[in-house]
Formats: structure tokens, C-alpha cells, sequence
């Protein structure tokens, strides 16, 4: 599955990239076919709910965290806030940049967001 990761360039800036994020293989479960990805460990799971003046000044994630977009829109801006991307519901990013300028984090819409903190 592709999405989309915030990291850190060489220079100490946050930018934007394409990544493959999980693998996934038909297997046959309970005798129906599904896909399904290997398993991937992490640290936390958490909901983020947030409304529509929501605004978080330059930051870096605490850990690399995929967000999972459940409802609403949020816009996440790099580089002096020259480059920006929306996530509405049904998008999956991976916030990445842990060190360096950081990105912005703007609701376009209040909703919730799943937060999953990986490990290492």
C-alpha cells in the first residue's frame, strides 16, 4: 500500500515522499480469501479527535506514527509551509520527520484520527 511519510532531508528539513508501507499477500483465512499484510509492531494506539480550528504549530512526531484518517480533514504543511498535503477520511500518512523544521498540522474539517506510535 502506498502512502505518503513526512521526513527529515539531509539539510534538517521536513518533506514529503511517496513509500510503500505494508506488503500485503492473498491468504486464505477461515476459508475466505483476503489479503493481508505481515503483522507490524508498535508502541501505542490512540484516537485523535480534534475540531475545525484545530492548529498545531511547527512540531515533530514524538515517534514514527501512522495516522489513520477515520473522519474529517487535515492538512499537514513542511518547509516553511511552501508544501502542504490533505489527508481527509480513509487516508493513511506516516509522520516521520523526528527531527529538524517539523510540519504543521491544520484541521480543514474536525474529526477523529487514529494514531498508531510505532516502535524503534
Amino acid at each position: 500500500m502506498e502512502c505518503i511519510e513526512t521526513y527529515t532531508t539531509r539539510d534538517g528539513h521536513s518533506a514529503f515522499r511517496a513509500i510503500q508501507a505494508f506488503d500485503v499477500a492473498p491468504v486464505t483465512f477461515n476459508g475466505v480469501a483476503v489479503s493481508l499484510s505481515s503483522p507490524q509492531p508498535c508502541e501505542s494506539v490512540l484516537v485523535h479527535e480534534f475540531d475545525a480550528d484545530y492548529f498545531l504549530g511547527w512540531h515533530n512526531p514524538p515517534s514514527r506514527q501512522y495516522v489513520v484518517m477515520l473522519e474529517g480533514e487535515l492538512e499537514v504543511a513542511v518547509q516553511g509551509g511552501d508544501a502542504a498535503r490533505r489527508f481527509a477520511a480513509g487516508a493513511v500518512f506516516l509522520a516521520g520527520d523526528l527531527q529538524g523544521t517539523g510540519h504543521t498540522t491544520r484541521a480543514i474539517r474536525a474529526g477523529r484520527a487514529l494514531v498508531v506510535n510505532l516502535r524503534g
